[in-house]
């Protein structure tokens, strides 16, 4: 009792809470065809699974519709369909489902691979040879599990009963909610609606859906359509005909009200059994009307119309964006749909099916953003939500590669910092990267990775024009055999002291020694070729050992430390003696490497991403 308690107090919950949805069936206009498949016997309850059309119906065998025991028995047939939601095969019969009895309807839960059949409960001997459409036949719900081959039976639904029939199932999209039909005592009239919600891997007590959908007359038939909208049949709500179908929004709330296709669908004959196709624009329902092959036929439903949401998203945060202007232009270049997104990035649209159109988004601060939709059998599928990506304005984009052989470095950790603010990101399994950045600002962004130096990148929004600044940055890996050029490692005139510039990079050598203890490494120095040779060779060696100093003064166990100078017998240039160079050129050579002599954590080859 307390779990029956609980799950009605849930109800109540999501019954009091949200906003009214826009249901696909609001102010569309929808066609209707015929079809083939139709015998003239009866066929009826279409369900859609995945690629095909299921659909109960008398079947082709001699024999099992008996004239003399007047015994009229159902089986499950199926056709497939194209992604329009066009049948384009022949009916053929399932065999896997088929019970002594009836089959049908049923639904599907992709996420589980569940599906609910609706079966004759014929495991009673006092239902034996009971016509199928007599009030007093039992109904039952039967699980079925699909496997690679084939259906599988895995269950009964555990509130099936010998004293009154649970049928026509719809599942919800995440498999813990099932609706059906059933005249079980207790009910508004002969038979209701009813939902029971899966917890803990267990059925609840059924729940009435309450008079909104309920009546004194008969419910029948629902179908959870993925918009929210519960879709059912009823000849208790007044309508066209007998059977009319209706639909509500579904979880049901205080303001939910329930409404009718009209004349659209509806007839003076019976109407029920309505699916809709998962791409939103075409479905299937049984009528009785006249015109058809048989006693009950299944329709072809077009809209002609397709509604859906254009949901606006940024490129960067993947986050909706609120206030998107969008506007909708068709192929004579007229507006077709205009709108501005609300607080979820969603602008609700309708849209003539079978026809091109041009998407126009834009918002401040984000580049517009111009995307083709075509509504045409030949064009690609627009989705009920369909996905705008803005990028914004400014972007630093860009790859952290090896210097040897610009191998990607996969999770480098970049802190991008504009003095005020810094913000860490990560780059992806190809090392690359991109965040969001501002305009008129001076960035640093400094780069490290796991067995590598890092390196900082700077640069400024001075002026920039709306676009992407992007960095190809270059890590120098801690192999073994690794010459690593320190950057910043300058020098007055002469001088061999440490300034505090060339200190800022000492200091990241200082972080990387100290995080990998089993570093080794030589300081080597270098100058240009401007002086006398023995002079640039003492002032290199000097320079080397001030560096060497700092690092000791730092914590640096000096037995891991080698440092030399090599003045000006190893220029990566042209500027020899006698040549005239800039001074840019110069510094080229003014430099101090790092080779790294010993390392525990190496890479099995040069070539390899993969590190050990």
């Amino acid at each position: 009792m307390k779990t029956k308690y609980l799950l009605a107090f849930i109800f109540i919950l999501i019954t009091t809470s949200g906003m009214a949805q826009k249901s696909l069936f609001e102010d569309v206009k929808m066609s209707i065809d015929t079809l083939d498949i139709n015998t003239p016997y009866s066929d009826f309850g279409p369900a859609i699974i995945e690629n095909e059309l299921i659909f109960s119906s008398f079947t082709d065998d001699i024999g099992k519709k008996s004239k003399n025991q007047n015994k009229a028995f159902y089986d499950l047939f199926s056709s497939d369909l194209n992604q329009i939601g066009n049948i384009i095969t022949p009916r053929r019969k399932l065999t896997t489902m088929i019970s002594q009895y009836h089959e049908g309807p049923l639904t599907f839960c992709e996420k589980t691979g569940e599906l609910f059949l609706t079966q004759s409960n014929w495991e009673n001997p006092e239902e034996l040879n009971i016509v199928f459409k007599k009030r007093n036949i039992r109904l039952g719900i039967v699980v079925y599990e699909k496997t690679a081959l084939t259906w599988q039976f895995k269950e009964k639904y555990p509130f099936n009963s010998s004293e009154y029939s649970i049928a026509h199932p719809t599942i919800n999209a995440t498999g813990d909610t099932l609706i059906f039909v059933s005249d079980m005592p207790g009910g508004y009239g002969m038979t209701d609606l009813y939902y029971s919600a899966k917890v803990n891997g267990e059925w609840q007590d059924p729940v009435n859906l309450g008079p909104k959908v309920n009546s004194a007359g008969k419910e029948m038939f629902p179908f959870l359509n993925i918009d929210g909208s519960l879709v059912f049949s009823s000849d208790g709500h007044g309508g066209v005909g007998s059977l009319d179908l209706f639909f509500i929004d579904f979880p049901i709330r205080d303001y939910s009200a329930r409404s009718t296709f009209g004349d659209q669908i509806n007839s003076s004959a019976d109407d029920f059994g309505l699916v809709i196709h998962p791409n939103q624009r075409s479905g299937y329902f049984s009528s009785n009307r006249e015109g058809g092959a048989g006693d009950d036929d299944i329709y072809f439903l077009k809209m002609e119309d397709y509604r859906f949401n254009i949901v606006t998203l940024s490129n960067y945060t993947k986050r909706a964006l609120t206030g998107t202007n969008v506007n909708i232009i068709d192929e004579d270049g007229k507006v077709a749909a205009t709108g501005q997104s609300d607080e979820t990035g969603k602008v609700s649209v309708k849209l003539k099916v079978d026809k091109k159109y041009t998407l126009i988004a834009s918002l401040n601060n984000y580049l517009d953003k111009v995307a083709d939709l075509d509504l045409t059998n030949e064009g690609d599928f627009v989705e009920k939500n369909q996905k705008v990506y803005l990028d914004p304005e400014f972007m630093l984009t860009g790859q952290v590669v090896d210097i040897l052989g610009n191998i990607p470095i996969p999770d480098a950790m970049l802190i991008v910092s504009d003095g005020s603010k810094a913000d860490t990101i990560y780059a992806d399994y190809q090392g690359q990267f991109s965040h969001y950045i501002e305009p008129d600002k001076d960035y640093k962004v400094d780069v490290t990775a796991y067995n590598f130096f890092g390196t900082e990148v700077e640069f400024n929004t001075l002026g920039m024009k709306p676009g992407a600044v992007d960095y190809l940055v270059q890590l120098n890996s801690l192999d073994a055999g690794s010459r690593i050029e320190l950057k910043n490692i300058y020098y007055d005139l002469a001088k061999w002291n440490i300034r505090p510039d060339a200190a800022a990079e000492l200091d990241r050598l200082v972080s990387v020694l100290e995080e990998y203890p089993d570093l080794q490494i030589r300081l080597e120095s270098h100058t240009d070729s401007r002086g006398a040779d023995d002079f640039n060779m003492e002032l290199s060696r000097k320079r080397s050992e001030s560096a060497f100093q700092y690092l000791v003064s730092k914590g640096i166990d000096p037995d891991r430390l080698e440092h030399v100078g090599f003045g000006e017998t190893q220029l990566v240039n042209k500027c020899e003696d006698g040549v005239n160079c800039t001074e840019e050129e110069h510094a080229e050579n003014r430099r101090t490497v790092v080779e790294i002599l010993k390392a525990k954590v190496t890479r099995r080859s040069k070539g390899n991403i993969f590190y050990f």
